[in-house]
C-alpha cells in the first residue's frame, strides 16, 4: 500500500505518472471516479471523504491551479 507521500515522491520522477495526472486534470476538475481509479491503480487506500483534503493538498503543491 503506497502512501500519499510516496506517490508525491514517485510523481516527481515518473513521467508516465505525470502524464496520467495531467490527463486527469486536463478538464480542470477531478471526478470521484478518476480519484478512486487513480488511488486503486496505485495501491492507495483512501476514502471518497478524503477527496477534498487531497485536492487542497494538490493545489498547495502546484499540481492543480
Amino acid at each position: 500500500m503506497a502512501t500519499v507521500a510516496e506517490l508525491i515522491e514517485q510523481y516527481q520522477t515518473d513521467e508516465a505518472m505525470q502524464k496520467e495526472v495531467a490527463d486527469i486534470l486536463a478538464d480542470g476538475k477531478i471526478t470521484m471516479n478518476e480519484f478512486m481509479t487513480f488511488a486503486k491503480k496505485h495501491g492507495v487506500n483512501i476514502s471518497l471523504s478524503d477527496l477534498p483534503k487531497y485536492v487542497e493538498q494538490a493545489k498547495q503543491l502546484g499540481f492543480i491551479k
